[in-house]
């Protein structure tokens, strides 16, 4: 008479790939005696994927790559019936971080007390939501629309001031350059 063992799995895990190796936990019950053995394998997916202690309840698995993994997990018990379940590990694609250009750092003279801010921000896995321009350093100055990738500074005065524009994707991933403008006394 074939005995049911119980055995339990996680069901699901949705990792990032940087997030190389996941915990399965594995465990069974035996209604009329004792669990004797487990038996993890890899069913399906990409070459990578190496179990480190196949016949342990708990083990890891290491060098995920992106892909759809499943992994089978047998447990035997002291009369040599099983039970098999089976656990899907989906390893999405990282997000690449925007970068974002602040533009080329300027010089002006007085009379001149403003500047055009020229950024850029570009993403390779997606594409950009939000530019913010602030002013890190300096005196007077205003920006006329920090969220514009090119704007227009005003109301500069003899010194030097320092420009951040911050880039945001559309995963919410954020990168920031800085650029310099140096105001000079008017010539006589």
């Amino acid at each position: 008479m074939k005995k049911l063992l119980t055995i339990l799995v996680v069901i699901l895990f949705c990792l990032n790939a940087s997030s190389q190796t996941v915990t399965l936990t594995g465990s069974g019950t035996d209604a009329d005696g004792t669990v004797v053995g487990y038996s993890w394998r890899k069913v399906s997916g990409p070459a990578s994927g190496v179990i480190t202690n196949p016949t342990s309840a708990i083990t890891t698995v290491t060098g995920l790559t992106v892909g759809v993994y499943q992994y089978e997990l047998t447990v035997t018990d002291n009369q040599g019936a099983t039970g098999v379940d089976t656990v899907q590990i989906t390893v999405l694609a990282g997000n690449i971080r925007p970068k974002a250009n602040a533009g080329v750092d300027q010089i002006i003279q007085l009379p001149v007390t403003g500047a055009t801010l020229k950024g850029i921000g570009t993403d390779k896995d997606g594409y950009i939501i939000a530019y913010n321009w602030t002013k890190i350093s300096g005196g007077a100055g205003t920006i006329t629309n920090r969220h514009l990738a090119s704007t227009f500074v005003k109301g500069l005065k003899v010194g030097n001031y320092v420009f951040g524009l911050t880039v945001t994707d559309n995963q919410l991933a954020t990168n920031t350059d800085y650029m310099n403008i140096t105001v000079k006394k008017r010539k006589i």
